[in-house]
């Protein structure tokens, strides 16, 4: 049988499928229309499901959302009836009409005439899912934290045995999430999921504002301060088909006593660091006094969701601060794996008892052959403009490492299946040699054309974590911030933050066998097991097919493009 489960009509529009237990593909919409976090309904990511399980849709048994009308229902009314909002309610059922309308939509695109099985599945919980049933914790603390979602902003649950007990939920207005969402826009960074820009800003400032945004919240509180927020006003717009956006979170008000303050200590609030350290050790510090005593009692485990749980600063110092034993965080915790969490809600009753399979194999998406890359290079031209080898497994990665080795080069690697969430694993990635301290301003300004104080990530081989890293765990998936070892920050300064930290990525053979070989092989000549990082993409969604990658490669100047196994040469 087989189960589709999608994340519609919300950020990062997401389609996976299982094919009894086992996760066969996941695909985020944003790579196939190329508009980062686009919502919607995913239909290339379910084409793309559908063809890596060579199917068609009516064979489809069930599918999942991850969101539920129902869910909180007498919350909602509550606050409603306490709170009139025409605009709120109507935005709220406008979304819901839409995602009630799945099934004309698969009929009419799929030209089918079955009758769906169609499950709404609550937001928080198919987040909680999404972390808990990879994470092979037979018990644990599940925390999801997100903006909103089936009027929830966070739930504390405990898992126990393949079972979801709720513990706590905090409720709309209420919300971290819209909290550090709203600082983002007031600093200057207005884009819909800009949030990872004020994390990479807040190091270089210090947290001398935290008294003032702590205005932001009742004291010793969870509870915003509404006086200062705008997402409960009557002309308040949110967008979540398309590209999403939102209006001003927080108020002109408290935007107005931001800048006075700011002004009198000689300091422009747009991008400033010492507001974004503020933000950021606030958060922390909310996020810290969720985690009460009586909850430690229940397991020394934690499993982290929600799109929150990608702020990697906050889940290193949780690391660090060893307040439990193991911590996991998904590839995809944010909207985009809910898809996934909202079919292991119902794959769990459904094959009571049954091991899921493949659940922590973040390489999910489309992938592609030597014969279709070499027709590929083909049709652009290629081989006339450009110098272009082919080499096998071994040779390839030993060739590779040997360039990266020179210091200076810059790598477009596109291997095997394309990764599932928001991080470039090495299989969507832009490499080169963590060694060099000019690397960094070279990809930030030639390549990515992005911010120059945005840190790129350290690729570590799993059993050389320890020797290079105040780390003992797993970061997997680029969820973990963690100290360079104090010895070894000089020699890879391109990865090392200006705070001394690194949003490491610990690389196992059994999950990325040929990112593994290429770092190791870099070892191997410069006895550096560690190659920088950062996503194959330039100001869009990481790239997805060989055509993108190839139109990265001509409109950039990074050095080198890795097709599988063909090797592109810059000429020019």
């Amino acid at each position: 049988m087989y189960t589709l489960g999608l994340n519609l009509y919300h950020a990062d529009s997401s389609a996976c499928i299982f094919k009894g237990t086992e996760l066969v593909a996941a695909a985020e919409e944003e790579r196939f229309v190329r508009k980062k976090h686009w919502a919607g309904i995913p239909l290339n990511a379910i084409e793309f499901c559908l063809n890596e399980t060579s199917i068609t849709i009516e064979e489809i048994e069930a599918i999942t959302v991850n969101s539920n009308i129902f869910s909180n229902f007498f919350n909602k009314i509550f606050y409603v009836v306490a709170n009139p909002n025409f605009n709120l309610v109507y935005s709220a059922l406008t979304r819901r009409g839409k995602k009630n309308s799945l099934q004309n939509i698969l009929s009419n695109y799929f030209k089918t005439n079955k009758k769906f099985n169609i499950l709404k599945i609550d937001h928080h919980l198919s987040h909680i899912a999404s972390s808990y049933f990879p994470s092979n914790f037979d018990n644990a603390l599940a925390i999801s934290i997100d903006g909103f979602g089936d009027f929830s902003s966070i739930v504390l649950s405990h898992c126990k045995k393949n079972n979801i007990q709720v513990l706590k939920k905090i409720f709309f207005p209420n919300s971290l999430g819209v909290f550090y969402e709203g600082i983002t826009q007031v600093i200057g960074f207005k884009n819909y999921g800009d949030e990872y820009k004020v994390m990479g800003l807040a190091p270089y400032g210090k947290p001398i504002y935290c008294d003032l945004l702590s205005e932001l919240f009742h004291k010793n509180s969870l509870k915003l301060n509404l006086k200062y927020f705008n997402h409960t006003n009557k002309n308040f717009k949110y967008n979540f088909e398309g590209i999403p956006n939102q209006s001003q979170l927080i108020s002109d008000n408290f935007v107005s006593k931001i800048k006075t303050i700011l002004n009198k200590n000689k300091e422009r609030l747009e991008q400033n660091q010492n507001i974004a350290s503020s933000a950021q050790k606030l958060f922390e510090e909310k996020v810290f006094s969720l985690i009460e005593d009586k909850y430690l009692k229940l397991s020394s485990n934690l499993s982290l969701s929600g799109g929150c749980a990608m702020n990697s600063s906050c889940n290193g110092k949780m690391h660090k601060k060893k307040i439990f034993k193991k911590i996991f965080v998904p590839p995809a915790p944010g909207d985009a794996g809910g898809a996934i969490g909202s079919s292991l809600i119902y794959l769990k009753k459904k094959f009571k008892g049954e091991l899921f399979k493949n659940l922590e194999n973040p390489y999910l998406g489309p992938s592609y052959s030597n014969e279709e890359i070499n027709k590929i290079i083909s049709k652009n031209n290629l081989i006339n403009k450009y110098q272009i080898e082919y080499y096998n497994n071994n040779e390839l990665t030993k060739k590779v490492a040997t360039i990266l080795s020179e210091g200076d080069k810059v790598v477009g690697w596109f291997q095997g299946k394309m990764e599932f969430g928001p991080r470039a694993l090495g299989n969507r990635s832009i490499l080169s040699d963590p060694r060099n301290p000019k690397m960094r301003d070279i990809i930030n300004t030639k390549i990515k054309l992005r911010e120059k104080f945005r840190p790129f990530a350290p690729s570590v081989l799993d059993t050389h974590k320890e020797d290079w890293f105040v780390f003992n765990g797993d970061s997997d998936f680029m969820s973990f911030v963690a100290d360079v070892k104090e010895e070894k920050k000089i020699l890879i300064p391109a990865v090392t933050h200006i705070d001394g930290t690194g949003r490491l990525q610990t690389v196992k053979r059994n999950l990325s066998e040929r990112f593994h070989d290429l770092i190791y092989e870099f070892y191997n000549i410069t006895n550096i097991p560690i190659l920088l990082n950062t996503s194959f993409n330039e100001n869009e969604p990481i790239v997805q097919s060989p055509e993108e990658a190839i139109a990265t490669f001509l409109r950039t100047k990074m050095d080198l493009l890795i097709l599988e196994n063909y090797c592109i040469f810059r000429s020019d």
